[in-house]
């Protein structure tokens, strides 16, 4: 009777803590995926407002952005609306906006120069534009061949493709001079007056993807974001901080620093797994830093979009650990990443 009842007792435990302890496995394991869910869908939402924020703006002159809806109507029609940066450069070395043939189309059309109205102009330089695109897809041409083809006429493009295939200022040149005969005319642009002291041959202009590819240039350098002052200074102490925590998990493991950062014992810290668990993670927070430090300064000036991932991962680790472990670490190692993300987002 009493081996029965032990072995009952036995029975009765393990039903018990069997159960509990399949349970308890459970709930950890969807308790991480929940934090992780939560983690990737925050990174997520973090690079979602930062392209919400920085909305690519056209800089024009107001001239060419008065004819915007227009532009972009018939170029969304003609399914051109990637080319829009493109289009708005050329018409704003056609006409700066202001003509009323604003793409200067009318002769592509075999019409006498500014024949057309706005709309139809545009209607033609957009047809115009899109053959010759097609044309230089057939033949294998690079975009810039397309550009002075707005100027010179499709038969640039063969030009091209029969000297050797690929743009170049010379080719445009040699081109206008063999149409030209050799004439010239005076042409007082500053890319004109650097390279020849200010003439170009008598047909189209020899020069005009250089000017098209200025005005492209200067649009996407007046969109780029610039750091400030606030904006380097929390971007820097984020880095810091994350190197300071590699110096701590990798290079001074079972220190009593690292000890005490941790809330464990050194002891505990020179246990073989534990240990290379550390230098392993301290590797990684390391290179999060550094990388933060070359999106923050890197020559040529910052990545912008590079530091706004960096810091999501940052400031998202440091969650998923507080909400996982201890809830300081949110405050410890989220703070400074977490204010960075704020004042980029705010335009500190």
């Amino acid at each position: 009777m009493k081996r029965k009842r032990k072995s009952s007792k036995g029975n009765w435990w393990q039903r018990i803590i069997g159960p509990h302890r399949k349970s308890s496995q459970k709930g950890s394991f969807f308790h991480s995926v929940l934090l992780a869910s939560l983690v990737f869908f925050g990174f997520v939402l973090f690079v979602l407002l930062y392209q919400k924020n920085t909305v690519y703006r056209w800089h024009f002159p107001k001239s060419v952005l008065m004819h915007r809806e227009m532009l972009e109507r018939v170029a969304k029609e003609k399914g051109l609306s990637a080319d829009l940066e493109v289009l708005y450069a050329i018409m704003n070395v056609e006409s700066g906006g202001r003509l009323k043939d604003v793409m200067q189309s009318s002769e592509s059309k075999g019409l006498p120069v500014n024949t057309l109205d706005t709309e139809e102009s545009i209607e033609q330089g957009l047809s115009y534009y899109k053959e010759l695109k097609m044309k230089a897809r057939e033949l294998s041409l690079d975009e810039k061949s397309v550009w002075q083809a707005y100027n010179y006429g499709i038969g640039f493009l063969y030009y091209v493709k029969e000297h050797g295939g690929l743009y170049q200022d010379s080719l445009a040149e040699s081109f206008a001079k063999e149409m030209s005969g050799g004439k010239t005319v005076p042409y007082r642009n500053k890319i004109a007056i650097k390279e020849n002291g200010g003439y170009r041959y008598q047909y189209g202009n020899m020069f005009y993807a250089r000017l098209i590819e200025e005005n492209i240039l200067r649009n996407r350098e007046k969109n780029k974001m610039a750091f400030s002052i606030v904006n380097k200074m929390l971007m820097s102490g984020s880095a810091v901080l994350f190197l300071y925590i590699m110096l701590l998990e990798t290079f001074m493991t079972d220190s009593e620093s690292t000890a005490r950062v941790f809330k464990m014992s050194v002891k505990d810290l020179k246990g073989k797994k534990l240990n290379t668990l550390f230098k392993n993670q301290g590797i990684y927070n390391g290179l999060l830093g550094i990388a933060l430090l070359y999106g923050t300064y890197r020559p040529g000036g910052g990545n912008m979009e590079l530091s706004v991932v960096i810091l999501s991962i940052m400031f998202l680790v440091a969650v998923y650990g507080g909400l996982s472990s201890d809830k300081t670490i949110i405050l410890k190692q989220g703070a400074l990443p977490f204010l960075s993300l704020v004042s980029l987002f705010l335009r500190w």
